[in-house]
C-alpha cells in the first residue's frame, strides 16, 4: 500500500480549522472573552439629569520624572578597577575581580609571579577614586 504524503498536510489544516470553529460555537469559550462592565458603568444617573464634573483651577500639572536607580558607588569604583586591569597587556589575562567598599579596593583571584601581583595593585590604586588598596592575589604559577 502507498501512502499519501500530500493528503497529510490537507488534512491537518481541515482538523484545525474544524477544531477552531468547534471551538468558536462553544458557548463556554465565547463567556471568557465577554466581560461584565465595572459596576459604575451601569449606574444611570436620577431623573435624566447629567452632573458635570468641573476641574477646580489649580497649579499646572507636573511632569513626573521616571525614578532613577539608585547608583552603588562601589560597584561604579570596582567595574573602573575592573576595567583598568583589563586594559594592562600583562594583567588581563590573569583572573582577577575587584570588590570596593567606601574607596577601599580589595583585589581577589590570582597572578602568576609576585611583579604582576605588585603590579595589579599599583594599577588599581591609580584609579580616580580609590583610597586604598586590599591586594588578596593569591601566586599561583602557571595561573
Amino acid at each position: 500500500m502507498k501512502s499519501n504524503k500530500r493528503g497529510r498536510g490537507a488534512l491537518t489544516a481541515a482538523t484545525a480549522a474544524a477544531a477552531v470553529l468547534s471551538l468558536g460555537g462553544c458557548d463556554w469559550v465565547q463567556s471568557l472573552w465577554k466581560s461584565e462592565p465595572p459596576a459604575q458603568a451601569q449606574q444611570v444617573p436620577a431623573e435624566g439629569k447629567i452632573d458635570i464634573a468641573k476641574a477646580a483651577p489649580a497649579e499646572a500639572p507636573k511632569a513626573v520624572e521616571p525614578a532613577k536607580p539608585a547608583v552603588d558607588e562601589n560597584k561604579v569604583l570596582a567595574g573602573k578597577v575592573k576595567s583598568a586591569l583589563g586594559a594592562d597587556p600583562a594583567l588581563k589575562m590573569l583572573a582577577i575581580d575587584a570588590g570596593a567598599t567606601d574607596g577601599v579596593v580589595t583585589l581577589y583571584g590570582t597572578a602568576d609571579n609576585k611583579k604582576n601581583r605588585d603590579k595589579a595593585a599599583h594599577v588599581a590604586s591609580g584609579v580616580p577614586g580609590v583610597k586604598s588598596v586590599k591586594n588578596e592575589l593569591v601566586i599561583v604559577a602557571g595561573s
